[in-house]
């Protein structure tokens, strides 16, 4: 099988994880760069000339067309599955569902997790109201999907959709370095759905 395209970027990221997952769930052969070095090959006048932005992950298709973003590309990717694929809904409200929480786990919960765990990580300064802020901004989105997901096995109708792989990836830091056992009891039905995605075959790249 010849391969779709090129996914460029370090391997073990959760924006990373998003393009990978969703084409070892459709069969995709998507080549990576297992080598790729952030602040480096990103900033190489060729790698500047295809995405000015210097963002990773990105994706060159064999066609030479190219995308940046971890969601978009997992999004365009989905749109190679069949019709009998459920990821990328099956009517159009469905459709406007799956966007929907694209864009709250992008737009909201991403951010305001990545504002609790850079500075514990070392990437950003800790500064006390900002770091207070995001803690309070993460709580909210996590109560606010607790509660979306009380009888939601996927977010959106009975199958796995690309929201769920967005979702799932841009929740796995906040399982793996932040969330405490009392967390994951509060929010557990959070902690239910995310052991769920993350036990499908695809996740298991």
């Amino acid at each position: 099988m010849a391969s779709i395209g090129t996914l460029n970027g370090p391997l073990p990221t959760f924006r990373n994880y998003k393009a990978r997952i969703v084409a070892k769930h459709l069969g995709l052969d998507l080549a990576t760069t297992p080598e790729f070095q952030m602040g480096v090959d990103n900033k190489t006048p060729e790698y500047l000339a295809k995405f000015p932005c210097g963002k990773v992950p990105t994706y060159e298709g064999s066609s030479g067309f190219t995308l940046t973003d971890s969601s978009a590309i997992a999004y365009y990717l989905a749109s190679k599955a069949g019709s009998d694929s459920s990821l990328l809904g099956k009517t159009a409200e469905e459709t406007a569902q799956i966007l929907q929480y694209i864009l709250f786990a992008e737009a909201d919960f991403t951010p305001a997790a990545l504002g609790v765990l850079a500075p514990l990580l070392g990437f950003s300064t800790y500064i006390q109201p900002a770091f207070q802020a995001s803690e309070k901004d993460l709580a909210r989105f996590l109560d606010a999907l607790n509660t979306i997901l009380i009888d939601k096995t996927f977010l959106v109708g009975e199958r796995l959709t690309i929201a769920d792989i967005i979702v799932a990836c841009d929740l796995i830091m906040s399982f793996k370095l932040y969330l405490t056992v009392d967390d994951r009891k509060t929010y557990r039905n959070v902690a239910r759905y995310f052991k769920t995605i993350t036990g499908q075959a695809a996740f298991k790249a």
